[in-house]
């Protein structure tokens, strides 16, 4: 005996579907209610406070998103050392990897990184800097310029805005939105609901986005290794 199926034909409309759309702070806070089976919102200023944290311990990270060669500025005659009064960059940079003075040209020439031991020691001098060093979140150039020059930094790690309002987009939820969930559960597991199991697994998954997203760091960046911050 034959078996008849009957199709209903070819499907030509599909059941509406959810756009797709840049996440923020608030969805993440729904996302890990749902996955941490928060129902009743007993956890929701610690899941805030988990977030905030997560983005303070990955900034550490040199990510193809939260990098620049944007920021300048002007020395002054006399003056080696320059701070938040200057560019409040310099101050806040989570690594430095280049420093480069422009020339009137177009040219730029890339400036030598030592230590603020060597250069302590090397003594003064007036002239075009050809060195630099970091310290007690400063910038030190050596010598001592002796006219104004255009310094160009190439930071990696950029200290991303910090989130403040909750429908705020950021690269933190857009490029590492997984990433910072992950590390947020982590510690919410950790600390707050004391779940070891599942503490392990979260930190499984960070582990696991961070490694993806230094690899596309990598590709983008066309170096084929991973970078170690540099100040």
């Amino acid at each position: 005996m034959a078996i008849i199926i009957t199709t209903t034909g070819p499907i030509t409309s599909l059941p509406t579907s959810l756009q797709p759309k840049n996440k923020n702070f608030s969805d993440m806070i729904a996302i890990i209610q749902d996955e941490i089976d928060d129902t009743t919102n007993e956890y929701i200023s610690q899941i805030q406070e988990a977030i905030y944290s997560a983005i303070r311990f990955s900034a550490r990270e040199p990510l193809y998103f939260n990098e620049t060669r944007d920021i300048t500025f002007l020395t002054t005659k006399n003056q080696e050392w320059y701070g938040a009064t200057t560019e409040k960059a310099i101050a806040s940079a989570a690594g430095i990897r280049f420093v480069f003075i422009e020339k009137s040209d177009g040219n730029a020439k890339r400036l030598s990184l030592n230590s603020p031991q060597e250069l302590e020691s090397a003594g003064s001098a007036h002239g075009e800097p050809y060195a630099y060093c970091y310290f007690s979140k400063k910038l030190r150039l050596f010598p001592c310029p002796d006219k104004v020059y255009k310094i160009r930094l190439m930071i990696e790690p950029y200290r991303l805005e910090e989130v403040l309002k909750a429908d705020e987009e950021s690269p933190w939820f857009l490029d590492a939105f997984d990433l910072v969930k992950a590390r947020a559960k982590y510690e919410l597991y950790k600390d707050i609901l004391k779940d070891a199991d599942s503490a392990r697994t979260a930190f499984a998954d960070f582990n696991e986005q961070l490694s993806a997203l230094k690899a596309e760091t990598s590709r983008r960046n066309g170096s084929g290794k991973i970078k170690a911050t540099v100040f």
